[in-house]
């Protein structure tokens, strides 16, 4: 989603008007890159959303009910210990409109101590920073080391130096001043772009785009595009904002802006009452239909390479019926060396023998056959190993057959879920296809890349009686999944191996999930990690929220402290898959 200067210019508007002078009444994190300000002010209440998440960073107003961990992230304690009841005194962007970079400015207690939050909205570099009176960090939502950047650390006790300031680039309420490069030549379309985006600080390509239509009639210049730039920005200084959430033309809300915008149809485009409305409307569509993307395309690309492997599969089980084919072949080899034993010796590579099953030639002789050897059998020996083949060849037909069957009917139902994947619409018709061709492929599991190779057996209780759910993604990978306390612990302690993938919802009580990854992690499928963490946010207590983090890592990183109670693990290099919640009781 576009979050630009004009976009923060507008947000920083609305929330001076409307939260300056407010008191923080609650500080939660409901993700480890989110931070909600509650304020209140003027007898209302108003929740502030702050994002550092390098694809959606983002401030504004939220009306969207999240779910928050049981436990506090330290972050978020850190917040509550310095900000809980302070009041909010001014809300400014002191490196200028290019910089999207918000301070919050806060004062605490009789003494009016001032603290300060820094809501650095700089793409994959956002982060949210508590700042002291003196300028010291006292905390971040990432930590930044001298082993990522040197020059910049963003660490507790470290002195606060803002991000480096673009170059090159002059601030567009500043006084113009032509460069010498500023030649009044006509400019086409693609260049007038360039040139806005070069020059002038705080243009994003979607700026540099309405500034472009903004010059009218008249030839595109460094002068028109300067005067265009001045007459779209005087919007900052008169605050005369028109907020709107603009879509496709099949309804997909695809982003919201301060202003009215010409390079989209007005009839794409719906206004809102405030910038806050519109980013909070734009963000939930957006990143919703962003994880159902991923679920979607990880489920296509499963089905694809399940289809594939029955395809290879079919066309191997056909050699091999080929193969049975020559059953009699085989038998009469070994009759022909037996009979011909006299002739061949140890150590042969091949023998010449008369083929008394085949035709006779003209002559009248018999015609010859050419069979290939073992050096290292004895004549008998090798005669018993083409017996061997006839009986196997023999033996194997029927199967072979079946197989056979089989496989091109799984390859003609994966053709037809992908079909039915592809034009899929929600995340549950997404979900609900998964589950059921992993059910229906599950008899095909052995001799597929990535499968278990295991068959569930019903005649001793699995896992000791422990509550252990056993899941296959589409693909084969087998998942288990633990229902109470005492079962996370013991899949997580007793069945999981080093190498298998462990899942566990972020922040809150959730079950602990594995995938079983046969000691090849890197080979497990994005469909496979996706079922798996919907499994596993299935059973968590905020399976009802709209997106829930799911960490996952290997198993050797996962570590049970002494004497903790069933279930309470801790672990390290983890990565997050976000997955949609439920609508009704798992």
């Amino acid at each position: 989603m576009i979050f630009d200067s004009l976009t923060l210019a507008a947000v920083r508007d609305e929330l001076g008007k409307t939260l300056v002078g407010g008191k923080i009444e609650r500080v939660s994190q409901p993700d480890p890159l989110e931070i909600v300000l509650r304020v209140y002010h003027a007898g209302r209440k108003h929740d502030l959303l702050l994002s550092c998440d390098s694809q959606e960073a983002r401030a504004h107003l939220t009306h969207a009910r999240r779910e928050n961990p049981p436990v506090p992230p330290a972050f978020c304690s850190l917040l509550r210990k310095y900000l809980e009841g302070a009041f909010l005194s001014d809300i400014s962007m002191p490196l200028g409109f290019g910089e999207r970079v918000l301070h919050l400015h806060f004062r605490v207690g009789e003494s009016n101590t001032p603290y300060t939050l820094i809501a650095e909205i700089m793409g994959k570099h956002s982060n949210l920073i508590l700042v002291s009176e003196e300028g010291m960090i006292l905390g971040a939502a990432k930590t930044i080391g001298r082993g990522i950047n040197r020059f910049r650390q963003i660490l507790a006790g470290v002195l606060y130096v803002g991000p480096p300031r673009q170059r090159g680039r002059r601030d567009p309420f500043g006084l113009y001043e032509p460069l010498e490069d500023d030649s009044e030549k006509e400019l086409s379309s693609d260049e007038a772009r360039e040139w806005l985006l070069a020059h002038w600080s705080g243009v994003s390509p979607l700026l540099a785009q309405e500034i472009v239509l903004r010059v009218g009639g008249t030839p595109l210049s460094p002068a028109t595009l300067h005067a265009a730039l001045t007459r779209l920005l005087s919007v900052v200084r008169v605050g005369d904002w028109q907020p709107c959430v603009w879509t496709d033309a099949n309804g997909l809300t695809l982003g919201a802006y301060p202003i009215a915008l010409l390079s989209v149809p007005e009839e794409l485009q719906s206004p809102r009452e405030s910038i806050s409305d519109a980013l909070d409307h734009a963000a939930s569509s957006i990143i919703r239909r962003d994880t159902f993307d991923r679920a979607k395309d990880s489920l296509l690309t499963a089905l694809a390479r399940t289809r594939k492997l029955r395809q290879r599969e079919a066309a191997e089980i056909e050699a091999g019926i080929r193969n049975a084919g020559r059953a009699e072949e085989y038998r009469q080899s070994g009759d022909l060396l037996l009979s011909n034993q006299r002739s061949i010796h140890r150590g042969d590579a091949q023998a010449e023998v008369p083929d008394y099953y085949a035709p006779l030639l003209p002559s009248g002789e018999p015609a010859l056959r050419l069979i290939a050897l073992d050096p290292a059998l004895g004549i008998h020996e090798n005669a018993e190993r083409f017996y061997k083949r006839s009986r196997k060849a023999e033996s194997s037909a029927l199967t072979l057959q079946e197989r056979r069957t089989r496989a091109l009917e799984e390859v003609s139902l994966l053709l037809e879920s992908e079909g039915e994947a592809a034009s899929a619409q929600t995340q549950e018709a997404v979900a609900a296809l998964r589950t059921r061709m992993a059910q229906s492929l599950q008899h095909g599991q052995q001799g597929s890349g990535g499968l278990s190779g295991e068959t569930q057996k019903s005649a001793q209780p699995e896992f000791e009686g422990h509550k252990i759910k056993r899941y296959h993604s589409v693909d084969g990978w087998e998942i288990l999944v633990g229902e109470n306390a005492t079962s996370n612990d013991y899949l997580t302690t007793k069945i999981a191996a080093s190498s298998d993938i462990w899942m566990h919802v972020r922040a809150a009580t959730s079950a602990h999930g594995i995938i079983r990854a046969q000691n090849r992690p890197a080979s497990v499928s994005p469909a496979a990690l996706q079922q798996a963490a919907e499994a596993v946010a299935a059973r968590s207590e905020v399976k009802h929220s709209s997106l829930i983090p799911v960490d996952y890592t290997l198993k050797k990183y996962v570590r049970k402290p002494r004497k903790s109670a069933p279930g309470a693990v801790t672990y390290q290099n983890e990565k997050t898959l976000f997955v949609a919640g439920i609508h009704g009781e798992s």
